[in-house]
Parts: C-alpha cells; sequence; structure tokens
C-alpha cells in the first residue's frame, strides 16, 4: 500500500505546480517533483525519476 500512497503524494505536487519566474520554472520536471517530494516527506524508499518512469501515470511519467 506504500506505493499507492507515493503515488497520491507525487500526483498532489504535480497538480500544485505553479510557475515561478524567480526560478525560472515555468513547467514541472521530474528534477522539480522529487526535490518536492523529499522537501515534504521522509524518501526512505529512495524514490527518484526512475521509479516514478516506472510506477506512476502519465503525465507524471513523461516529465522532462
Amino acid at each position: 500500500m506504500r506505493e499507492k500512497e507515493i503515488i497520491n503524494r507525487l500526483v498532489n505536487i504535480y497538480n500544485s505546480f505553479e510557475v515561478n519566474e524567480e526560478q525560472l520554472l515555468f513547467e514541472p520536471t521530474m528534477f522539480w517533483l522529487i526535490s518536492s517530494y523529499n522537501q515534504k516527506y521522509d524518501n526512505e524508499e529512495k524514490i527518484g525519476g526512475d521509479w516514478v518512469i516506472e510506477k506512476c501515470p502519465e503525465p507524471l511519467k513523461s516529465l522532462p
């Protein structure tokens, strides 16, 4: 069940994306997604981009 919890958290983070012109962040990226996850949650599983690509739905798995 932990996998579904992580996916739900990642989807929520993705859905909360807002453009940040100061950081030149105009679209969500995989780096942004994982960094945001690490800031909010303890990443015991050490998930990264490969994990997202393997287990998450679109559009998360297609993030640049």
